[in-house]
């Protein structure tokens, strides 16, 4: 296959990945503050599902539902299958640059 059907295939990749988030998900356990609760007479914690991700250099944090799992891991990935195109469109356009087209 020649770069130039490598850059279409690429590019039509990165195209069909709209849907996409960047970050991770994780389980916040905290403290409520209130004094009779069970947090804070025991170990055990409030636990909340988020979703973090970085933007403009701050971490954002936003709740999340167990239900809605599935559905945000599977943009996690898409997220990653295009950094991975990107990654490769980067690497065509360098070999053309060098006459390898």
């Amino acid at each position: 296959m020649n770069l130039e059907e490598e850059k279409r295939k690429t590019l039509e990749k990165i195209r069909s990945l709209d849907n996409v988030i960047r970050g991770s998900i994780y389980e916040l356990k905290t403290k409520c503050g209130k004094p009779n609760c069970y947090c804070a007479k025991t170990q055990r914690r409030h636990t909340s599902l988020m979703l973090s991700f970085s933007y403009k250099g701050k971490t954002k944090l936003i709740p999340i539902k167990e239900e809605q799992i599935p559905a945000i891991k599977s943009k996690l990935s898409d997220y990653r299958q295009l950094k991975a195109a990107i990654d490769e469109l980067v690497r065509i356009n360098a070999e053309m640059l060098r006459g390898g087209r």
